[in-house]
């Protein structure tokens, strides 16, 4: 399994933390636990924050949860490097918007349900009453390990809208409602969810059919094409016979992908 399914309050307790990912990275090392970057942070002062309520919700609900978590745990020196290395703020933003949705998923079921939902049907905006409907649905689904009163779920989800504007996929509310900002992923993104997917040991059918893709506004044909364009700049071979696909890797191990994601 490559993401978590179940709602919980978590996301509330870190949100975007785009900055303070890169700020902990520069002082996580690979035998470095989430409780230990803790400890150093706090040791350091590494992200100025006052509160040690804060400091704790950042590491470990937030950097801790999404980057120091089996299976994704494995990914994580690459990942420091690329992050640390790359010039495109914007790829930084969607590479932790990845792993984002992935640890928290009514932050996946927002992605699906409400944003991609509301920019294909054309909307400007999106407010908390479509995120407390998701949450409904998501009680009703067994997606809450236990109920949310009323407050929880308000709150809640004005935290979910809080994360998409710190990954820029919303913008200040405006009488209630948040304006949608128009987003699409950009290729080496998207480049570096396929090769994850296979890093990770999922089958090529399974990384075509990874949930990943539809957070982020892609059904199986686009991927096809994303593939196929891969192939074309020469990162992979793919077959598909509309069925069943097979890909031929190119890049045999992690450190590799970065390479060649940094020299573009």
């Amino acid at each position: 399994m490559t993401r978590r399914k179940h709602y919980s309050t978590a996301l509330a307790q870190a949100q975007g933390i785009v900055e303070e990912s890169l700020r902990l990275f520069e002082i996580w090392e690979p035998d470095l636990n989430a409780a230990q970057v803790l400890e150093l942070a706090r040791c350091q002062g590494t992200l100025g924050v006052d509160s040690e309520r804060r400091l704790r919700n950042i590491v470990m609900e937030g950097f801790g949860s999404r980057f120091l978590r089996k299976p994704h745990l494995e990914a994580a020196p690459s990942l420091k490097r690329l992050l640390l290395a790359s010039h495109s703020p914007r790829f930084v933003r969607e590479i932790i918007l990845l792993y984002a949705l992935r640890q928290h998923g009514i932050f996946f079921d927002f992605m699906v349900c409400c944003y991609w939902a509301a920019i294909q049907a054309s909307g400007s905006s999106i407010d908390t009453s479509e995120i407390t409907a998701l949450i409904d649905r998501g009680r009703i689904e067994g997606r809450l390990q236990i109920d949310w009163s009323e407050s929880v779920r308000r709150r809640v989800s004005s935290y979910v809208l809080g994360i998409a504007k710190d990954l820029d996929l919303v913008a200040q509310p405006s009488r209630g409602s948040w304006r949608l900002q128009s987003w699409h992923p950009q290729e080496n993104t998207l480049l570096y969810l396929a090769y994850d997917l296979h890093f990770l040991g999922l089958s090529d059918d399974q990384v075509i059919q990874a949930d990943e893709w539809r957070a982020f506004g892609l059904e199986r044909p686009d991927v096809i094409m994303y593939l196929q364009r891969f192939q074309t700049n020469g990162h992979l071979l793919v077959q598909d016979s509309g069925i069943l696909c097979r890909i031929d890797w190119k890049y045999t191990n992690r450190n590799t992908l970065i390479d060649v994601l940094l020299r573009q």
